[in-house]
């Protein structure tokens, strides 16, 4: 089985950025194809849809009540093929707590099977990390969306995501979804948290970086410049405040949401930048879903801060760098501003 970072890539969007600490490739947002649903449009089940969900058997010892449930459930797909009109939820166990809503962050344990064939496609049971996803309209197909809210933490949900709510006609052939392919999840709810506001930029207290540093410009409109020196990159990586924020402490393991800016130290050349895309990149801190340097430095910053950091390859994608933007000797520049930062579930 793959990793929770693979199934967020399935249901969710992964984001795309040259950050990540996983092997696997970075992508864009999997739009889905052939679908104008949302989640606001879809239409009630009805009873066959119901019925279809009644059909597919679940066993599983029930974990403790609080804990992350690390045993993944046994399924079994009685009828073949699972097809419903519209997104179906059937609650197998009751949680407790507040119900999600739009813009919550929803982690759940789960392991999800193609309906046409019953086939498993993927796991998050048994992994470090259970899956992360944010209930909006702009990272995840709209059937997950619809099935992840309104549920509570410690609760076990089944639902079935029809092909117009998940990938459309075209499906996701290269992870084994075809365009006809109902999705079946399984799901044990181990959080839901709702994130702090997000700044919009950097706040706070500015510092005046010391020499031999490469120096920084800033533009509300574009994001950052950036000049380098002409001298030899450091050894190792440097971390220097260009604005000290207000907010809380980053701590290991929380989500930040941050805007950043990545260059090479040899010629400036630009690799990845979200202001370039107008939208900030959220992920894990702490734990190895970003490379070492990010992980080893912005933990402990405040949130509002604006960070520079000057990552060699030993902090960054080691020998074999992430081709094609950046070798293998390439330092990397970046300038970082935390926006966020939301409590674990």
């Amino acid at each position: 089985m793959r990793s929770s970072t693979r199934v967020c890539a399935v249901l969710g969007v992964c984001a795309g950025l040259v950050l990540v600490g996983c092997s696997s490739t970075p992508s864009g947002p999997a739009t889905p194809t052939g679908s104008a649903t949302t989640t606001q449009a879809m239409a009630t089940p009805s009873a066959a849809d119901r019925a279809m969900l009644d059909t597919i058997q679940v066993v599983g010892a029930d974990p403790t009540a609080g804990t992350d449930p690390v045993t993944e459930p046994t399924v079994t797909l009685t009828k073949k093929p699972v097809s419903v009109s519209t997104t179906t939820v059937k609650v197998l166990r009751p949680g407790t707590g507040v119900l999600s809503k739009t813009g919550d962050k929803v982690t759940v344990r789960q392991v999800l099977y193609v309906g046409n064939e019953g086939v498993k496609l993927d796991s998050s049971y048994g992994e470090k990390q259970p899956a992360t996803f944010t209930l909006s309209g702009t990272d995840m197909i709209p059937g997950l969306i619809s099935a992840l809210t309104g549920v509570q933490k410690g609760s076990r949900i089944l639902f079935v995501i029809p092909p117009a709510q998940a990938f459309g006609t075209r499906g996701r052939t290269e992870i084994g979804i075809s365009g006809t392919d109902n999705l079946v999840v399984v799901a044990d709810v181990v959080g839901v948290t709702t994130p702090k506001p997000v700044l919009e930029k950097a706040e706070g207290t500015v510092i005046a970086p010391p020499a031999g540093l490469p120096t920084v410009t800033f533009d509300d409109a574009t994001g950052p410049s950036v000049t380098m020196p002409k001298t030899t990159p450091p050894a190792d990586t440097v971390q220097q405040l260009l604005i000290e924020g207000n907010g809380d402490v980053v701590t290991v393991g929380q989500e930040i949401t941050v805007h950043y800016y990545g260059a090479l130290w040899k010629d400036g050349k630009v690799f990845d930048s979200s202001w370039q895309r107008k939208t900030p990149a959220t992920f894990v801190i702490g734990i190895g879903k970003v490379v070492k340097g990010w992980d080893a430095t912005l933990v402990g910053k405040k949130v509002g801060s604006r960070v520079l950091l000057v990552i060699p390859p030993k902090d960054g994608y080691g020998a074999s760098g992430r081709l094609p933007a950046i070798s293998g000797t390439d330092t990397m520049v970046f300038v970082v501003d935390i926006l966020g930062a939301s409590s674990s579930p």
